[in-house]
């Protein structure tokens, strides 16, 4: 099969919701225009903006780093260390090594040091580990562009990712989280930066494609406190769909965005605006610093120091047990 936008080298990949077929290079064209068209329409970045990519070692973080970086965006990379052992060494040695060979040192923040490694969290607290994960994860990107002085930080979410959430949101009739679920989230002047999602356009497969036709070295295993995740289910069945008819992601996904979406626009009018680093909101209210760190929250502590503090008493608690 020949390129669709060249029409003289062979396809290398092929991808039916857009009735294409492309070379690597037709393909990098293809896929940065994606992106672009991304932050262009919802006005996503603007070309003076400090940016902090957000990077797991995952394919999707790693190409969304390389793709802003070829367009011309100032980024530095975040690294969180989340303490799971094994996996966190070996994503942490992919996102050190994708950085050196650019010139770049990436931000680390590790869990361990900071008193809440997500292994121990879960153990310590009856909440899902992928819910305790994305808790602390929003905390430090917050607290970490704050203080770096960056204007947006930029997450690899893709389109599966994004139709996975909306398809969960909607499950449960999550109307707070329908409001707040956009590629943008804009910052406030309690402390909330503003926060961005430039490859909410293409799909899993394409990410995995650039990546591995630009080479880029990344972790290829799933998180292992992800298997019983619930978004994995709806991944699975939206991909029935899109198998059966093509482009339906994209269709669902940009029909919710629609302004004159009906839903959308019930969803946001019963919500509050903004919301707290960790992801919560309190109808109408404005946030305010948390007494223990002074991060925006709309309870007096925030979600992640009451997760620390679940943290520390638990341990205390068995060091007592063992001492007893």
């Amino acid at each position: 099969m020949k390129c669709k936008r060249c029409r003289k080298a062979a396809a290398a990949i092929e991808l039916p919701s857009h009735h294409s077929a492309f070379c690597p290079e037709c393909f990098f064209v293809f896929f940065k225009r994606q992106v672009r068209e991304g932050i262009r329409k919802h006005r996503l970045l603007s070309p003076g903006d400090r940016v902090l990519v957000c990077v797991s070692g995952g394919k999707d973080s790693l190409v969304l780093w390389d793709v802003l970086m070829e367009m011309g965006y100032e980024t530095e990379g975040l690294y969180i260390d989340l303490g799971i052992e094994g996996y966190s060494e070996r994503s942490r040695e992919k996102v050190e090594a994708y950085a050196r060979e650019r010139g770049k040192r990436p931000v680390v923040v590790e869990l361990a040091k900071e008193g809440i490694p997500i292994p121990e969290a879960a153990r310590c607290i009856r909440m899902q580990e992928c819910s305790i994960c994305g808790t602390v994860k929003r905390y430090f990107f917050n607290r970490v562009a704050a203080e770096g002085g960056f204007d947006v930080v930029a997450t690899g979410h893709n389109l599966d990712d994004e139709c996975a959430r909306l398809l969960g949101n909607l499950l449960h009739w999550q109307r707070d989280h329908l409001a707040r679920q956009h590629p943008y989230l804009p910052e406030s002047g309690a402390g909330l930066v503003r926060k961005v999602k430039p490859l909410w356009r293409v799909s899993e497969l394409e990410t995995a494609a650039y990546g591995f036709l630009k080479g880029i070295d990344y972790v290829t295993e799933e998180c292992p406190m992800s298997v019983h995740a619930t978004s994995l289910v709806y991944k699975e069945a939206l991909s029935l769909i899109e198998e059966s008819m093509p482009g339906s992601r994209i269709v669902f996904y940009q029909g919710f965005l629609d302004e004159g979406n009906p839903l959308r626009r019930a969803a946001e009018s019963g919500a509050a605006d903004g919301g707290e680093a960790d992801g919560g909101t309190e109808g109408g209210e404005a946030p305010h610093p948390c007494a223990a760190c002074g991060a925006p929250t709309y309870a007096e502590t925030c979600t992640y120091c009451r997760l620390k503090e679940l943290v520390r008493k638990r341990r205390e608690g068995r060091s007592k047990e063992a001492a007893g």
